[in-house]
């Protein structure tokens, strides 16, 4: 048990080791970690890690419920919002950008996350890239991919290193 900073609004409020639910060792790495942001309020973050078979599992919950579902809409203005700016998804929650022009819905398997928004723009870019090789059969889908990639490159040419 360890009750320890993490950052200006997080405190770790246990780690342990566990068994795991896949491989059944006592290999599972368990941390949970109170969060008490000024705009989301009180969250604990969940994070379940194997060192045997590699099992990983994220969860948040949050602890003051605003009565229901909430749109929270944030517009990047500069490179700095990009790397600087934390998205806290709940496994039931939605992301979508207009401008670049993808929904990330959450499903039976949803994982929780929390990133940044450069962290999101690196994974949609390797999903995409992962979606050309299971599509490369249908040009329309490849452009339409590699439009998207071009997009998230050109916008955000500096804060992704690519160019």
């Amino acid at each position: 048990m360890s009750n320890y900073d993490v950052g200006i609004h997080g405190r770790v409020i246990y780690t342990g080791i566990e068994k795991c639910p896949v491989c059944g060792k006592d290999t599972l790495h368990v941390i949970e970690i109170l969060y008490s942001d000024p705009a989301f309020g009180d969250l604990i973050l969940y994070s379940n890690q194997c060192d045997h078979c590699g099992y990983k599992r994220i969860d948040i919950q949050y602890l003051n419920s605003r009565g229901g579902p909430s749109r929270i809409m944030y517009e990047v203005k500069d490179d700095t919002d990009v790397y600087r700016t934390y998205i806290f998804r709940s496994k039931t929650a939605r992301i979508s950008s207009p401008e670049l022009g993808f929904d990330i819905d959450p499903g039976p398997d949803a994982e929780a996350m929390i990133t940044t928004v450069e962290g999101l723009l690196l994974r949609m870019i390797d999903v995409a890239e992962r979606m050309e090789v299971l599509n490369e059969d249908n040009e329309e889908s490849i452009r339409r991919l590699r439009e998207f990639k071009y997009k998230v490159q050109r916008r955000f040419r500096v804060s992704l290193g690519l160019g």
